[in-house]
């Protein structure tokens, strides 16, 4: 039987950008599109597929209300280095595996501790994810990226299913940039689901989207919204509730998405700094050399019995 990373990678690398699947070109147009529609009205945009609800009335008056959950996972990053037993600094398929172009090697801290590049700075109040440019010397050991990068996942380590979950990022601004926090099924099988709590492309350092992916019999769906956002931290969170994801922005709740296509199984967590891709292209020359993504929490709630 295939291991679930196996299954994993097999199933990203059908939809990654080896070779420009149909799904890596919808996706970048659906994104496309969305970013227009919001410069032209102003309004929300979003994507039909697993029943998007945009009606969300008087926003401000439905702020999510955490005392009604337990706190079931969380990391405030205060020490000065990745909790193992909270994380992974490696995504499940490995390092080497290429997704939608995206021209990052993530440094797997905790299996690899001299590999010469550590993309994670602690300052004693925030985490810091830093992608910065390969030097010549380890070009071999990653994989020929031009980039080193970090990620987090707690694949193994914390999967649920409902909750609420959030985290309270700075997210960079500099093109060629995608930070993600977002969720992935534990076995991947079925619907695939991918919750992306939120990603940016960081061309548009006052946009995100919120995203959720699942393939059914007739192919593959995507919902987005883009928010305007100030310079700063703010809080990304989504409510996981049966046939329904609510996500909010500074737990002021921003997009709804409802209907049976909504994921069950259980999915972990997953936050990282990619660079370039499909998506937002590659970084150029206002870039710089070193791009920043400053994480202050990390939290995963659960509703109270």
């Amino acid at each position: 039987m295939l291991s679930r990373s196996t299954l994993v990678c097999l199933s990203l690398l059908i939809l990654s950008g080896c070779g420009e699947s149909d799904l890596i070109e919808l996706q970048e147009r659906e994104l496309d599109d969305a970013r227009q529609a919001a410069a032209e009205s102003g309004e929300e945009p979003g994507s039909g597929a697993a029943g998007p609800d945009q009606g969300i009335d008087d926003p401000s008056n439905q702020r999510i209300d955490l005392t009604q959950y337990d706190l079931v996972f969380s990391d405030d990053f205060r020490g000065s280095r990745i909790d193992p037993v909270k994380w992974n600094t490696a995504l499940d398929w490995g390092p080497d595996l290429v997704i939608h172009n995206q021209m990052q090697y993530y440094v797997d801290t905790l299996a690899t501790p001299d590999f010469g590049v550590d993309p994670f700075e602690f300052t004693g109040e925030e985490l810091i994810i830093s992608a910065s440019q390969t030097p010549d010397n380890l070009r071999a050991a990653a994989n020929e990226q031009s980039w080193l990068s970090g990620v987090l996942t707690s694949a193994e380590k914390f999967e649920f299913s409902y909750g609420y979950v959030e985290a309270r990022i700075d997210l960079p601004d500099a093109r060629g940039a995608w930070p993600s926090f977002w969720m992935l099924s534990s076995d991947f099988i079925g619907l695939k689901p991918e919750v992306y709590i939120m990603e940016q492309d960081g061309a548009y350092p006052h946009s995100v989207f919120f995203n959720y992916n699942y393939l059914d019999e007739q192919g593959t769906r995507r919902e987005l919204v883009s928010e305007e956002l100030a310079d700063g931290f703010h809080q990304y969170g989504v409510a996981w509730s049966p046939n329904e994801l609510l996500f909010y922005v500074d737990r002021v709740p921003r997009y709804r998405i409802v209907g049976d296509a909504v994921a069950s199984q259980e999915m972990y967590l997953i936050l990282n700094l990619a660079m370039g891709g499909v998506w937002p292209g590659a970084p150029d020359a206002t870039s710089g050399s070193k791009v920043d993504m400053v994480v202050d929490y990390v939290r995963a709630f659960q509703l109270k019995p």
